[in-house]
């Protein structure tokens, strides 16, 4: 037996994402998993939310469809966690919990996974990076497609630089169910990730930065995407810090956020500027170590 394809597992995770997202919609509504804007929203439309409980699906039965087919290379450890993750989200899209509770939950979480895939350093790695990239995603998911378009573009950069197999079959697997949700989410969103959502793609990115870190040889390269993201949050988290404000408190002063209330700039173009940025970013980082970046 050989490792999954990357393309097929992209594939298959964005046509099961697709179909999903229809067929779970009326439970989000049952659930009463519906976003009804305020002063702080940057939508001004009632719309369900908890929509990452289809790429969830997707990613699931993408790997599940693989392993029954006889493909090997199917990380299921780190995938096992990154949808304890993201139930974790929809925990918090259901019924709002304490970020401490959150942090304290994903640091564990983390490090279960790195303990599970190496030592001492990617049990300490994952308490770190797993409610890092989780939180800074899920602080960026604010406009319409960001999230989607920014972990494609991670994705596809990580399946044309990774050496660890395992992070490879993660980033098709986000790659895939990033695009089959989009439909949903741009140009006018029809459905939210939510916090389900945007904690399975933080979880993804984690997972695999685990995984390249135990068994490959370009970590760094998972960081590059998403320098525009991190630059973004620890920028406005640094500003907020410093008028004293609150930090746990939902607001609209990202710089992407800000970009999308001027003047003809839709949410569709910012998402794009953002997955762009990722890309160039990723390119820099090729172009200035492609011979020995780690």
């Amino acid at each position: 037996m050989s490792d999954a394809h990357p393309a097929m597992l992209a594939l298959g995770a964005m046509a099961l994402t697709v179909a999903s997202a229809p067929v779970l919609a009326p439970q989000l509504r049952a659930w009463g998993l519906v976003d009804v804007p305020n002063h702080r929203s940057s939508h001004d439309t009632p719309t369900l939310r908890g929509g990452g409980v289809a790429p969830m699906v997707g990613v699931l039965l993408a790997a599940t469809g693989a392993t029954l087919l006889g493909a090997d290379g199917i990380p299921w450890t780190a995938l096992v966690i990154c949808v304890a993750v993201s139930l974790l989200g929809l925990v918090v899209d259901l019924r709002e919990t304490s970020p401490l509770v959150r942090v304290v939950a994903l640091a564990l979480l983390g490090a279960a996974l790195g303990s599970l895939l190496g030592d001492t350093g990617p049990a300490l790695l994952g308490a770190v990076a797993m409610p890092v990239i989780v939180n800074v995603v899920n602080f960026m998911d604010g406009v319409n497609g960001i999230t989607v378009l920014t972990s494609a573009a991670w994705g596809l950069v990580v399946i044309l630089g990774a050496t660890s197999p395992a992070a490879v079959a993660l980033a098709a697997l986000t790659l895939g169910a990033a695009i089959g949700f989009l439909p949903w989410n741009l140009p006018r969103a029809r459905m939210f990730l939510g916090d389900c959502g945007s904690y399975l793609f933080g979880a993804l990115i984690a997972a695999a930065l685990l995984l390249e870190y135990e068994g490959g040889q370009r970590p760094l390269l998972f960081v590059a995407p998403l320098v525009p993201y991190l630059l973004d949050t620890c920028s406005t988290v640094m500003r907020r810090a410093a008028r004293g404000e609150r930090l746990t408190e939902a607001h609209r002063e990202h710089l992407y956020q800000r970009l999308a209330r001027r003047p003809g700039w839709t949410h569709g173009r910012v998402a794009a500027l953002w997955a762009a940025a990722a890309l160039g970013v990723s390119g820099i980082w090729w172009l200035l170590g492609h011979n020995g970046a780690s």
